[in-house]
């Protein structure tokens, strides 16, 4: 006697017992007569003890490390279990939800439901052995949730068989080898088994897939299109992505390579990142206006080495696939991109943890002003930006309240009061202020503006040098525009260095100390990472790692118990908070004793030295690395006539190597930070080499 399959899949997806909804007739199942659509239950019918919880309670996912402990392996495949009896009810729901559907489609459908019947009495025959009843934790239904509203079969195949099941590609090979990693063989089956299963799987569901999406557009354009947020391409992969269990499902290699790049929140509210470098300049001019710049285009991905899983990066132009597809195989996660050629943020309708422009100042706040009230913790315009945080952005505020500081803490290794700069208003202030310095044993000074980098806001005026008509028309423009000049002491600079810093509410951390290669006029050179002080000679790691009272290296004592906690007070008082960073450098003084300048200049934004030790991260043990930003006027220098062929090059005489699974680090190699297919005047770029020694040939 023949069963109708519209009645099996009534007691499927109704059924109040286990046996109901795992058993599998031995008659002959037919379809004659597929019956009336169903409307998707409101609760789904199962067993009392399996009830899906929709209030939020969650069970703890096991972590990898815990999986040694057989009971904890009962609980992560209690987890499995739910999957395949939700992908079981699922197929149930799609046969009655659909009738009219090919009755091929619906037979593929039959099939792989008995398949799902098996995985789900495998996992619960295999969790009982390890100590653990289905149904004694808590069991999510994001599953249900996300797939049986689906509206017609293209919903179900793009949702279930190209989403999850294609996921599962990923996860079933991956916990594979974890089970076979401690020992579990028994459970490293079921999952291979599984694991090859789910390819047909797959294949079923592409096979329909392309039957039914709108011609004309590729399988990548239909599946980004037919998934609507929270689901995205992103739920379609695992950690370890597996491109051959894809081309063995039958998808086409250009969807494997997309999808491989593509991200997007899985659930945890994102940050959004930003990258605006004139922050100085537009300080200056305490002006919303910012003009576009091709240091910002250029450089625009680099708040991705900042960010973390599932956060949001705005740029203007996506960085080609191969270049993110090389970034992300060295270890680097891939935020998801939003595009934007406007002088505001695009539209963000998902719920946002917070926003993270490169710099908060009148541009960026202007920029996100239509974000700033969906964060999580909103904060006023007013607070991200005013006049005393305008004040922080001067390098006069920083000399003046280094020179405090250097009063307070009188030593004979920092520096003392009179090498900080003082501001010159006019020209005969400037010479006042050059003789005073030359009175005091300093022949040449250093003129700065103070809202200005490095490299665009310096000048050097030598014991004997004049005045001369370009330097004048400088001075002159610097003081109609900022209203004053720093005026400092030139000084024998021996080793540069970064400390990287938060500022939360009342209280200023220092999170990392980077060594920093300028050239002798302070520009900036490139950062080495993990190599504060390895390869100095002794007498300057001495006068460094001289132990405090507190029993740390002199230098970070300096900064983290006095330092940091008195600047903290003055930020707070200004409403600063995020990311800081404090330049300093060693000098000779007249008597060639090592001084300490504690403060060159405090930056209170995101600096290269952030990006750095966010690198370092990434490094192996013991590698030392070097990021380096090349300017065009380099590259020309160069036997290359562009930034790819340039960067094509570095990779090719220095491929990457890593360290081995199952998390790569960079042992050595080089290799780009951005695009050099989009490159026109900057490119960022990375060194890890194994010895310090090794990286003399890169450094400027």
């Amino acid at each position: 006697m023949a069963i109708q399959l519209q009645e099996f899949a009534k007691q499927v997806l109704f059924g109040t017992t286990m046996e109901a909804k795992l058993s599998f007739p031995r008659e002959e199942i037919i379809d004659t007569q597929p019956g009336s659509a169903i409307v998707t239950p409101r609760q789904l019918t199962r067993p009392k003890h399996l009830m899906l919880r929709d209030d939020g309670v969650r069970a703890k996912h096991p972590s990898q490390a815990k999986l040694v402990d057989e009971k904890e392996r009962g609980k992560l495949l209690h987890f499995f279990g739910n999957h395949e009896l939700l992908a079981t009810e699922l197929m149930a729901l799609a046969i009655l939800k659909f009738p009219d559907a090919p009755a091929s489609f619906r037979r593929g459908l039959l099939e792989t439901l008995k398949d799902e019947q098996i995985h789900t009495q495998l996992y619960m025959h295999r969790m009982q052995q390890c100590g653990i009843e289905f149904g004694e934790l808590p069991l999510n239904d994001y599953f249900w949730k996300s797939v049986s509203s689906m509206e017609d079969p293209l919903d179900y195949v793009t949702r279930l068989s190209l989403t999850f099941e294609q996921a599962n590609l990923d996860y079933s090979r991956e916990y594979a080898t974890v089970f076979e990693t401690v020992g579990d063989d028994a459970t490293a089956k079921i999952l291979d088994k599984i694991y090859h299963d789910e390819i047909g799987h797959v294949g079923f569901g592409l096979k329909w897939f392309r039957r039914w999406k709108a011609s004309g557009k590729t399988d990548w354009e239909v599946f980004r299109e037919r998934l609507v947020f929270p689901l995205s391409p992103a739920r379609a992969k695992g950690n370890d992505f597996n491109s051959q269990g894809r081309l063995d499902a039958g998808l086409a290699p250009e969807f494997i390579s997309d999808l491989q790049i593509f991200q997007q929140s899985k659930g945890r509210t994102p940050s959004v990142l930003w990258f605006n470098p004139q922050a100085e300049q537009t300080a200056a001019t305490n002006s919303t206006t910012h003009a576009d710049s091709t240091l910002q285009d250029d450089l625009a991905y680099l708040p991705a080495y900042l960010s973390r899983q599932d956060d949001l990066l705005i740029m203007p132009a996506l960085p080609a696939p191969d270049f993110l597809r090389q970034i992300q195989s060295y270890g680097f996660h891939l935020p998801e991109i939003l595009l934007t050629q406007k002088k505001r943020a695009p539209i963000i309708t998902r719920k946002l943890n917070d926003l993270r422009p490169w710099a908060w100042t009148p541009d960026s706040v202007d920029f996100f002003r239509q974000h700033l009230d969906t964060v999580t913790q909103p904060r006023p315009a007013d607070s991200l930006w005013n006049d005393g945080i305008r004040e922080l952005f001067s390098k006069s505020w920083s000399a003046n309240w280094a020179s405090k500081f250097a009063d307070d803490s009188p030593t004979d290794w920092l520096a003392p009061r009179e090498v900080y700069g003082k501001p010159a208003a006019n020209l005969d202030e400037l010479l006042r202020l050059r003789a005073h310095y030359a009175a005091l044993g300093y022949r040449n000074i250093v003129c700065k503006a103070p809202f200005g980098t490095a490299a665009n806001g310096i000048r050097c005026l030598l014991e004997a040098e004049v005045i001369t008509p370009p330097l004048q028309k400088w001075l002159d423009h610097i003081r109609t525009e900022q209203g004053t000049v720093l005026i400092e002491p030139w000084l024998e600079r021996v080793f540069d260095f970064s400390v990287q810093c938060e500022q939360g509410d009342s209280e200023l951390k220092p999170l990392a100390f980077t060594r920093l290669i300028n050239n002798q006029r302070g520009q900036f050179g490139g950062i080495i990472t993990n190599g504060f002080t390895k390869g100095l000679v002794p007498e300057l790691t001495r006068f460094l790692m001289t132990r405090a009272e507190s029993g740390r290296p002199r230098v970070f004592d300096t900064y983290e118990n006095q330092i940091a906690p008195a600047l903290a007070t003055d930020l707070s008082a200004k409403q600063f908070e995020g990311p800081l960073g404090i330049d300093a450098f060693v000098y000779r003084d007249a008597h060639q004793q090592l001084r300490l300048k504690s403060i060159v200049e405090i930056n209170p934004r995101t600096t290269m030295g952030r990006i750095a030790h966010e690198l370092e991260h990434h490094n192996a043990a013991g590698a030392v690395g070097t990021f380096q930003i090349i300017t065009r006027s380099q590259l020309k220098k160069s036997a290359t006539s562009n930034f790819s062929e340039w960067a094509r090059q570095l990779t090719q005489d220095h491929p990457v190597q890593l360290t081995s699974e199952p998390k790569p680090r960079i042992r050595s190699g080089s290799f780009p930070l951005t695009d050099p297919q989009q490159a026109k005047q900057f490119l960022a770029v990375y060194h890890v080499r194994e010895h310090i020694d090794q990286l003399t040939s890169v450094l400027p």
